[in-house]
């Protein structure tokens, strides 16, 4: 069975919608619950093999009781996907801290509780695989990002430091790196032209991709993966010249 956080909006929604239609039992999990009711009303002739729950990632005890209460209904989870996550801009002179904090509770702590949530019955099963979302925004410092790119840095490394200790019992660790997808996280960002935006739709089929292939890493699509690499290995000098330069007239590169 398949644990889906985020499943109410976005690429979350995307994913589950098709993973359903595909066959998968789904465990679906967000705080929103008029979303989650849209897509449970969407996928209702593939109701048998979906459990519903309405549970804010950053709350621990919340997260072990949907958890529990959906294994009770389908079974044990096999594979967590990790994709409750907010975004925003920050935009100088107000930091906002209390955005930066938010932040890093949904997609970092978020993360770790959904983590937590279905970690014991994976060690005791000695089988699993969690795919946690992040983002090609984490790969540096991104304008206009500073608190996103910080907390989708974050959560990589943070999943980068658990994955050896649970390959040891049998439980593997992807973490994906979704390009620039057209979602209400990107609406108003900045650019002149988007980078490389992607349909929800397009951004599900690659993290099913993933599910099912079991990577170490998965960045898409190939063009941002291949545009961030390069921003991600470029010389920092280089790279703060070009940012200097980036801004809502300037920045029109597409990778």
């Amino acid at each position: 069975m398949i644990l889906l956080t985020g499943a109410g909006n976005g690429i979350g929604r995307a994913t589950a919608i098709a993973l359903a239609r595909r066959g998968d039992r789904l465990g679906l999990i967000d705080r929103d619950e008029r979303a989650l009711a849209s897509v449970v009303e969407e996928l209702r002739s593939h109701r048998d093999a979906i459990a519903p729950r309405s549970a804010d990632v950053t709350d621990l005890s919340a997260m072990r009781g949907a958890a529990s209460e959906i294994e009770e209904v389908l079974g044990p989870v096999s594979v967590l996907v990790a994709c409750a996550g907010v975004g925003g801009l920050t935009l100088l002179p107000d930091l906002d801290p209390g955005a930066l904090r938010a932040m890093l509770d949904v997609n970092v702590v978020g993360v770790a509780n959904a983590i937590d949530a279905v970690l014991p019955g994976m060690i005791a099963r000695g089988a699993g695989h969690i795919v946690g979302v992040s983002s090609v925004a984490g790969y540096r410092g991104m304008p206009w990002m500073a608190a996103y790119s910080a907390s989708k840095a974050a959560l990589t490394t943070y999943l980068e430091g658990l994955r050896p200790a649970l390959k040891r019992r049998g439980i593997g660790v992807t973490t994906v790196y979704p390009g620039f997808v057209r979602t209400a996280m990107t609406e108003g960002t900045p650019f002149r032209r988007p980078v490389s935006m992607m349909e929800p739709e397009q951004a599900a089929r690659h993290l099913i991709r993933a599910i099912d292939r079991r990577p170490r890493d998965s960045t898409f699509p190939m063009g941002t993966a291949l545009g961030m690499g390069l921003l991600r290995r470029m010389p920092n000098r280089l790279y703060d010249q070009m940012m200097d330069r980036a801004g809502p007239e300037a920045l029109t590169v597409e990778f």
